[in-house]
C-alpha cells in the first residue's frame, strides 16, 4: 500500500510541476489533508501531496463558523425609463439577479458550500483564497453523498499514486522530443525557406498557425490540459519551439549573433550578408597562390567569416552553407573540406 511521502523526501523540481497534470488543476481533497500538506521550500503557496505539487483546491463543506467583518459597499445607479415595458422587463430582471446572488453568497450555519480557490497562510493560519464560492441547495445531501462516494475513487487512482519523473514522465517526454520535435523542426525549416525569411524573433514563429497546430496535435496531453486554453498548453508550445529550434541551430540551419537565446536567429540559406561576406572571402583568397589549386579548407573559411561577420556563426552554419552554396553552382569543391569559386 502506498504510504505518504516523508518531511525527508526531496521535493520535486519546481520546473517539473507542469507534468503533473494535479498542479494545473481543482484538486478535490479532503480538507483534512489541506490541512496537513507540506508547503514547498521551493515556491510558498505551493504544498504537496503524495510529492505531487498542489496551490488550488476544490473543497465541499458545511458552514459551521461564521466571522463577520466591517464590510464596504459598491453601489450602482441604474434607472430605466419608466414608460418603456422593455425597461421594466430589465429592472425586474435586474431584480432577481440581485436575490439569486444573495440567496447564493448568503451563508448561515449549516448551510453546504462549495469553494475553489488557492491555499495560502495568513496571519499563521492555512486558508483558502476562495476565488468562487457559492451555496450549495443539498436538501437530501445528495451533492454531499456524491463527493463522498467520489473522493476515494480520486485518491486510489490519482492522488496516491505518486509522481512519477523516470518513468511517466521521461518516457512521455523521450518519445514526444524523439517524434515530433523532429517533425517540427523540418516544418519550421520548410517554412523559412518557402518564404524566404532571412531573420526572425521566437515569438514570431509561435503565431503560425500552421506550425503551432503541429504542437497542438502531437504533443503529449491530459484531461487539464485540454481543458485549458492556455497555461500549460502555451507553455509546451514554447518549449517544443525551443527545442525544435536547437535542432536546426545544431544542423547549422539557423544561427545568432549574440550569446542571448531571445535574441534574433538567422536564417543560414537566405541570409545575404553571411553569402556575400563568404563569397568574398573565398573570391580573394583563392587568387593567392597558396589557396590557387584547391581551394580554402573549411576551418579556415569559418575563421575569416568570424573575424568579419560575427564571431558567433558556428562550424556548422559554414558548413550547411556552403552545401547550399554548392547546389547552386556558387562554389566547388575540390577535395573533401576544400572549396574554391571561378
Amino acid at each position: 500500500m502506498f504510504t505518504a511521502a516523508t518531511e525527508s523526501e526531496e521535493e520535486v523540481p519546481s520546473l517539473l510541476w507542469g507534468l503533473d497534470p494535479i498542479f494545473s488543476a481543482f484538486a478535490r481533497l479532503y480538507i483534512k489533508d489541506v490541512q496537513e500538506m507540506k508547503e514547498s521550500k521551493q515556491v510558498p503557496g505551493i504544498f504537496f501531496y503524495n510529492r505531487h505539487p498542489v496551490r488550488q483546491v476544490d473543497i465541499l463543506g458545511t458552514v459551521v463558523l461564521i466571522k463577520e467583518r466591517d464590510a464596504y459597499y459598491t453601489y450602482g445607479d441604474f434607472r430605466p425609463h419608466p414608460s418603456t415595458s422593455s425597461g421594466l422587463d430589465l429592472a425586474e430582471q435586474i431584480r432577481k439577479l440581485e436575490v439569486a446572488v444573495r440567496q447564493k453568497t448568503r451563508l448561515e450555519i449549516g448551510d453546504t458550500i462549495r469553494v475553489r480557490g488557492c491555499i495560502q497562510i495568513f496571519r499563521q493560519q492555512r486558508e483558502i483564497k476562495a476565488s468562487m464560492y457559492y451555496k450549495v441547495d443539498d436538501p437530501m445531501c445528495e451533492v454531499l453523498i456524491s463527493r463522498m462516494l467520489e473522493l476515494p475513487h480520486l485518491y486510489r487512482d490519482i492522488y496516491d499514486q505518486p509522481f512519477q519523473l523516470q518513468e511517466e514522465a521521461q518516457s512521455q517526454g523521450a518519445a514526444y522530443m524523439l517524434g515530433s520535435i523532429t517533425e517540427l523542426s523540418k516544418k519550421i525549416r520548410d517554412f523559412l525557406l518557402k518564404n524566404k525569411i532571412q531573420s526572425f524573433y521566437q515569438q514570431e514563429l509561435e503565431t503560425v498557425e500552421a506550425l503551432v497546430s503541429l504542437v497542438k496535435e502531437d504533443g503529449p496531453r491530459t484531461a487539464e490540459q485540454t481543458d485549458s486554453k492556455a497555461g500549460p498548453c502555451s507553455k509546451l508550445i514554447r518549449d517544443s519551439f525551443t527545442e525544435a529550434i536547437k535542432v536546426l541551430q545544431k544542423k547549422g540551419v539557423l544561427f545568432q549573433k549574440s550569446k542571448n537565446p531571445t535574441d534574433m536567429y538567422f536564417v543560414t540559406e537566405q541570409d545575404k550578408e553571411l553569402h556575400k561576406v563568404t563569397l568574398e572571402v573565398l573570391g580573394a583568397d583563392c587568387k593567392r597562390p597558396k589557396y590557387a589549386e584547391k581551394g580554402c579548407h573549411l576551418n579556415y573559411i569559418l575563421n575569416c567569416i568570424q573575424q568579419r561577420y560575427s564571431p558567433f556563426v558556428s562550424k556548422d552554419v559554414i558548413h550547411c552553407l556552403l552545401d547550399w552554396m554548392e547546389t547552386n553552382s556558387d562554389v566547388v569543391t575540390t577535395m573533401e573540406g576544400y572549396y574554391t569559386v571561378f
